[in-house]
């Protein structure tokens, strides 16, 4: 009787993969008709859809060949709907489906440089969605899972690609976005040689890094952001979701030993420099950077502005440095400095205090709130995920 139910299951399952196929390919096919209108060339309209095209088969091909895992567990019965947070991941997929057609060509030009930063942008929010549905609804499934992972490396392929394709980033962050099959292509091989594969530990601060690099890459697509702003944030970021892949694999290959004595005494040293005192020391930096690029914006303001820029500036620049020293929700007021620094990069252009102002502000937002801190929600909104109770915080999406 379980083995009939569970073909019944697939074949409603085939059918909505169908469903979303015919769904994604129509939005691919809109959007092509719109872009053809004279907003690109007719050659490169053509060169976008079979890159979305594509793109939009290789999840298609993922979401297939998972179905069969449409349940909470392996040995739990196959769901017969893909559900509410799976339908909403696949809508990410098409985003970065979109995103994709604009891969090997110029920035388009015009309100469209903007639409893979707002695409972006979109699937980054519906990251954070589709779980929250997914477990609200009572529809956690690995199928899930997998989309989720899968999908989360594809766009940060695709983004991370265009950004390197604008100039925004360098060429060899494109190595980051190969981590992931590459850590697992590693893995593999080792099985295949017989050597072991060690565990490795769970960890917030992965989770974190990677949360905080994808906010970052539907920022750095923002056509009036430039090196060497995008650069320094980019090494941030970037560099912080290398460095926990390094120390990943130095455990699978058993390097490191995570029970260890002398690694958990080094690890909570180094921690507690990197996201206690390291936050304290930029806190106390970050009032005193903001007041001197502001005291520059006064001294030398940029002509033909507005006379409310410079005081919104002000009100803007002392609020956040105000509210990182005395650590009021660090990583929202460190938000602002950046903003700050940004703005006036683009006004103003390339200045030392701006970029010293933008490498306070990205490091408080990589980095947190850190000792003596006042209030600090943002640190439990960053490790609670949304529809898991603080009991159940690691459970599957």
């Amino acid at each position: 009787m379980s083995t009939a139910n569970s073909a019944q299951s697939l074949t409603r399952l085939h059918k909505q993969w169908w469903i979303a196929a015919a769904s994604g390919g129509l939005v691919v096919v809109a959007i092509y008709f719109w872009l053809g209108q004279g907003t690109l060339p007719p050659g490169r309209a053509s060169q976008w859809i079979v890159l979305a095209a594509l793109f939009l088969a290789v999840e298609l091909l993922i979401l297939r060949r998972n179905l069969h895992k449409n349940r909470p567990a392996l040995d739990a019965p196959l769901r017969a709907t893909l559900g509410w947070g799976n339908a909403l991941t696949l809508t990410r997929g098409v985003a970065y489906a979109l995103m994709a057609g604009f891969l090997f060509a110029p920035r388009p030009g015009g309100l469209l440089d903007w639409l893979p930063a707002l695409l972006y942008i979109s699937a980054i929010i519906a990251d954070y969605c589709d779980g929250y549905l997914a477990r609200i609804t009572h529809h956690t499934t690995l199928l899930g899972e997998i989309l989720d992972i899968e999908f989360d490396g594809l766009g940060m392929l695709v983004a991370m690609a265009l950004a390197v394709q604008y100039g925004q980033l360098p060429g060899f962050v494109l190595l980051l976005a190969a981590s992931r099959p590459l850590f697992l292509w590693g893995m593999k091989l080792r099985a295949r040689w017989g050597l072991p594969n060690h565990p490795m530990t769970p960890s917030d601060e992965r989770r974190i890094a990677a949360g905080l690099l994808m906010g970052f890459m539907g920022i750095v697509l923002w056509p009036v952001f430039r090196p060497p702003a995008t650069y320094i944030a980019g090494a941030v970021f970037c560099g912080a979701v290398a460095l926990s892949f390094v120390r990943d694999w130095l455990v699978v290959i058993g390097w490191l030993n995570p029970a260890s004595p002398v690694y958990i005494r080094w690890r909570t040293r180094l921690k507690s420099i990197l996201f206690e005192y390291l936050p304290l020391i930029l806190r106390l930096a970050s009032l005193p950077v903001a007041a001197w690029l502001l005291w520059n914006i006064t001294r030398q303001p940029v002509s033909g502005q507005p006379s409310a820029v410079i005081p919104f500036l002000l009100g803007l620049g002392l609020l956040a440095g105000i509210a990182a020293s005395l650590g009021l929700i660090t990583r929202l007021a460190a938000i602002g400095l950046v903003g700050l620094a940004c703005a006036d990069l683009i006004a103003r252009g390339d200045s030392p205090e701006a970029l010293a102002l933008l490498a306070v502000g990205v490091l408080l937002v990589a980095l947190g709130n850190g000792r003596a801190a006042l209030w600090t929600p943002d640190e439990r909104l960053l490790r609670r995920r949304a529809g898991v109770r603080a009991a159940n915080n690691g459970a599957a999406r």
